[in-house]
């Protein structure tokens, strides 16, 4: 498997063109407008870098303008913090301001309006919508069917665990010429990414910070815990209800109260949307072979039938197989 190309990984560029700084932001964060009466004279700079794995984004950026960016359908989590200046978020009829002690998180808001200083210069994480989902369905050992939803304010300060978050990536900014040359950033990369995206789910208030508290202090039923094991171990093979309910040890109703209580879902729905995120990451996977078998790679996971296969990867990522696949094929 090849890695991301030179080009692909190290982000640097610097414009005056209001167009360029949209477009290239609009590929790293999502679609979004970009608004300033300095259109043709920005000082715009954005120097960062994409990992390979989850495709997050890190960097620095500043436009040397006053601008205002309008989002309404990002699909990723734009995280910033101002190393100097300001900008203020106004989303659903409040207003919040950052600067160097308080951080933002841009969502897939409705509608979101950041207003940006013209001196102000900051870093930036952008996480995918989709990558964020499966981390989070990793720690929760189930299925996730609501997006995430962050408090958008991040405040920077020694009592709270989001400055060391913060500081975290500030470092690793610090040696990014180290690691665009690294030819090891491909396997260093997925445990870092997933670092960084478990560590903002653990430190930054969301609408899954509860479950993810109370996850530490329950104790699943020992059968529980070896149905789940089977699912994630087997799961290349043949599994039926009665199999598991045999593993179990249990009466069926029971089996699949528990579960539900533990997974949000019956033991066969888990392990088809497993199997589809299984899927999802190797369709993803930086460096994918353009020869690879979407048919062959169904049959692999279980799934005999092939339109009905695509069906439910449309529904649970909303888009086809193929159209995963060609997103992700590095240009090398």
């Amino acid at each position: 498997m090849q890695s991301l190309s030179q080009r692909d990984i190290e982000l640097n560029h610097y414009s005056s063109k209001a167009d360029f700084a949209q477009n290239l932001m609009s590929s790293i964060c999502g679609e979004h407008r970009l608004d300033t009466s300095c259109r043709d004279t920005l000082n715009f700079h954005y120097d960062g870098m994409r990992l390979p794995n989850k495709r997050m984004t890190i960097g620095t950026i500043s436009y040397g303008a006053n601008v205002a960016i309008n989002t309404s359908n990002l699909k990723a989590y734009s995280i910033s913090l101002p190393l100097k200046g300001k900008q203020i978020l106004n989303m659903r009829g409040e207003r919040y301001l950052s600067d160097e002690k308080n951080g933002l998180i841009l969502s897939n808001a409705d509608l979101q309006d950041l207003t940006i200083d013209k001196d102000c210069k900051k870093l930036q994480v952008v996480v995918p919508e989709q990558s964020l989902q499966i981390v989070l369905a990793d720690l929760l050992h189930q299925p996730v069917e609501k997006p995430v939803i962050f408090n958008p304010e991040m405040h920077f300060d020694s009592e709270h665990l989001i400055t060391a978050w913060w500081k975290n990536i500030q470092n690793f900014l610090q040696f990014k010429s180290q690691y665009t040359g690294f030819y090891g950033l491909p396997l260093l990369a997925e445990d870092y990414e997933n670092f960084i995206i478990k560590a903002l789910l653990l430190s930054q208030e969301n609408n899954y910070s509860e479950q993810l508290k109370q996850l530490s202090t329950q104790s699943q039923p020992a059968y529980i815990q070896r149905i789940h094991k089977f699912i994630l171990t087997h799961a290349q093979e043949e599994i039926c209800a009665d199999h598991l309910q045999d593993l179990a040890g249990v009466s069926k109703s029971k089996l699949y109260e528990e579960f539900q209580y533990y997974y949000g879902t019956s033991p066969m729905a888990y392990l088809k949307k497993y199997r589809l995120q299984q899927i999802y990451k190797v369709l993803s996977a930086s460096g994918l072979n353009r020869k690879i078998s979407i048919s062959q790679l169904a049959s692999q996971w279980g799934f005999n039938h092939l339109s009905r296969f695509s069906q439910e990867y449309r529904e649970e990522f909303g888009e086809k197989p193929s159209e995963t696949k060609n997103k992700f094929i590095d240009i090398n």
